[in-house]
């Protein structure tokens, strides 16, 4: 199941990294950056009077002992935004989601090394051949798009 979310997930950033890149074009990079995270609030806000049964005090009160950092995923979160929707406009969507990619196992790799202490060899061949299959893919796509405008 979990799975079937992660390939969920996956489709639905990209899917939002369109839709914010379009806003973006409208109302400007910021604007739209607020926009998608007011939005967010809202619907997040609506979840949890839907979903919890705690009091209002009792979910703040949950908070109460974590620490600062745990905190900078809304600001890494913007920059994700801001970089996305600013990139989305001047590359296919295929390349994003094939750089992102490459972006993300990149530091899922470097996140493993620092919870585990090492990373296993096969784990990193195997990362490299995915690497190598998405550029090979997308040089695939260049060469029929040269093609084609011929």
């Amino acid at each position: 199941m979990y799975i079937l979310f992660s390939l969920l997930a996956g489709m639905l950033v990209i899917l939002c990294i369109s839709i914010n890149g379009r806003l973006a074009l409208k109302v400007g990079l910021i604007q739209a950056g607020i926009t998608n995270y007011l939005v967010g609030l809202f619907c997040s806000v609506v979840c949890i009077i839907l979903t919890s049964h705690r009091s209002s005090f009792d979910f703040f009160q949950a908070y109460s002992g974590i620490p600062f950092y745990f905190f900078l995923g809304g600001i890494v979160g913007s920059l994700i935004m801001i970089l996305n929707s600013m990139i989305i406009n001047n590359l296919s969507a295929v390349y994003v989601t094939v750089l992102v990619f490459i972006g993300q196992l990149s530091i899922g790799v470097f996140i493993d090394y620092l919870q585990c202490g090492s990373i296993p060899m096969g784990k990193v061949i195997g990362g490299l051949v995915i690497v190598a299959g998405l550029f090979v893919y997308m040089k695939g796509g260049e060469k029929i798009d040269s093609h084609s405008a011929e």
